[in-house]
Order: structure tokens, then C-alpha cells, then sequence
């Protein structure tokens, strides 16, 4: 499957090194947690093993990919780097979700929505404008098509030179 995901460069730095990147927990904000273990566990009930590490977020080639961008990466994760990297993935390793779908059992597991809200791990999209996201339990370098510093916009650019205390501490 063709895919495009964004890493920080010691992603990029590991695949080059050791030929795989297998995410860490320690990356993954805590109130995300509780979602993120579902997707582990979907994985594994589908025969993906992502030997207990979260997934790797990929999207297919039809989402856009600045707006994506933004809307996924904090001002942080921009300061601190981003690489672009084309992939392709052995399908039976992917799980294709809704996004729309995913950010409201998102919100659910994080305690911001009035109602249950079950997953639906169809990949079923939801509205015409829903887009695929697509995990991966690792990365290999052997799926690496190509990857390329991806820099922020300038509007990014901009809030990070405006306050670049504040983004290197949180960075560093």
C-alpha cells in the first residue's frame, strides 16, 4: 500500500541505522493512551503483531498533505523537525480507519464527548470530505520509497520565531 507519514529525524536516523523503527510509548501523550492501546489490540486481533509498541500513523496519498500536516503536528514537533516518507507497506500490516471517525473515539476515550462512541474499525469513511489514515506496526526501510525534510509553512514558521523560548523548551 503507497502511504506518506511524517517522523522526527531520529525516526528517519533509526531506519537508516538498524533498518526498523518501532515506536515508544513514552511518545504518545498520555490521555491518548487509552485509544492508541485500542488500535494495538484491533491490530492484533487482525494477526498485525506491533510487539506491544503503538502504531505508526500513516496516510494514503489522496489526503492532503500540508493541510494534514497541520493539523497533526504541534508547533513543538515542527521546531524539533519533520521528515516526509513515501512508503509502501505490505497490506496485510495496515489497518485503514476513518479519520473523522477516529477523532471522535478519540475525544470519547479522552473524556470530551457526552455519549459513548463505539470505533468502527471498518475503515468506512464518514462524509465526502473524511479521509483514510492507515497504522502501521513498524517502519522498515526496505517500505521507504523516498523521505525529505518536510519544513513548516510560513505562517508556522512565523508563531515559532515569535516565541522560541517557550518552543525550545519544550522541544529540548
Amino acid at each position: 500500500m503507497r502511504l506518506w507519514t511524517l517522523q522526527a529525524p531520529e525516526v528517519v536516523a533509526a531506519l537508516h541505522a538498524e533498518g526498523e523503527y518501532l515506536a515508544d510509548w513514552a511518545t504518545v501523550p498520555g490521555d491518548y493512551g487509552p485509544a492508541y492501546r485500542a488500535v494495538v489490540a484491533e491490530m492484533a486481533r487482525r494477526g498485525i503483531d506491533s510487539a506491544g509498541a503503538p502504531p505508526i500513523w500513516c496516510w494514503t496519498w489522496r489526503s492532503p498533505l500540508r493541510l494534514t500536516a497541520n493539523l497533526l503536528l504541534s508547533d513543538q514537533d515542527w521546531a524539533h523537525g519533520r521528515w516526509l516518507l513515501a512508503l509502501d507497506a505490505p497490506d496485510r500490516l495496515t489497518l485503514s480507519t476513518s479519520y473523522a471517525g477516529w477523532n471522535d473515539y478519540l475525544c470519547y476515550t479522552m473524556g470530551f464527548a457526552e455519549e459513548t462512541v463505539e470505533m468502527d474499525w471498518s475503515g468506512r469513511l464518514l462524509s465526502a470530505v473524511d479521509q483514510p489514515q492507515v497504522t502501521l506496526p513498524e517502519l522498515r526501510a526496505d517500505w521507504v520509497l523516498w523521505a525529505r525534510e518536510f519544513p513548516p509553512d510560513a505562517e508556522t514558521v512565523a508563531r515559532i520565531a515569535a516565541n522560541p523560548i517557550v518552543i525550545a523548551r519544550d522541544v529540548g
